[in-house]
């Protein structure tokens, strides 16, 4: 279990209020995250590793959830995750000046997972139901 300790900020994207937190988790590491709706656990988030470094991490689920819940275009999505990045860049560089001062940090513009993130929010799809499922359906 997380245990959300400071909320540094938070920001409305969109229908999605994200939170800023540095937090506990199970292991009692220290880290700062990035919570959707301020629910249970973040979307995104560094840990302070053993070594002088943080590691980054995303949660699959909570983004996939995320692009199923949005109902905005393409257009509208491509200017959100960008008001998305710039509120996460602002925050890793408070959680840099906050907690981990003399420590390495893993930067979330350097990540390659963040482009993968981009491109399946941007260009999600949700599956069709072929016309003859959904007569069946209907019926």
């Amino acid at each position: 279990m997380i245990s959300k300790n400071i909320l540094v900020d938070s920001a409305m994207i969109g229908t999605i209020h994200f939170y800023a937190y540095i937090f506990n988790n199970h292991d009692g590491q220290i880290g700062f995250g990035l919570f959707t709706n301020n629910g249970p656990d973040p979307i995104v988030y560094f840990l302070h590793s053993k070594s002088h470094r943080t590691t980054l991490h995303f949660d699959d689920d909570i983004i996939l959830w995320l692009c199923e819940q949005s109902e905005f275009s393409t257009q509208q999505r491509r200017a959100l995750f960008k008001e998305f990045l710039d509120f996460a860049i602002r925050m890793e560089r408070k959680a840099a000046e906050v907690i981990f001062k003399d420590i390495k940090m893993t930067n979330l513009s350097d990540s390659r997972e963040i482009i993968k993130y981009k491109r399946m929010y941007i260009h999600f799809q949700r599956p069709s139901i072929a016309p003859s499922i959904r007569m069946k359906m209907e019926n």
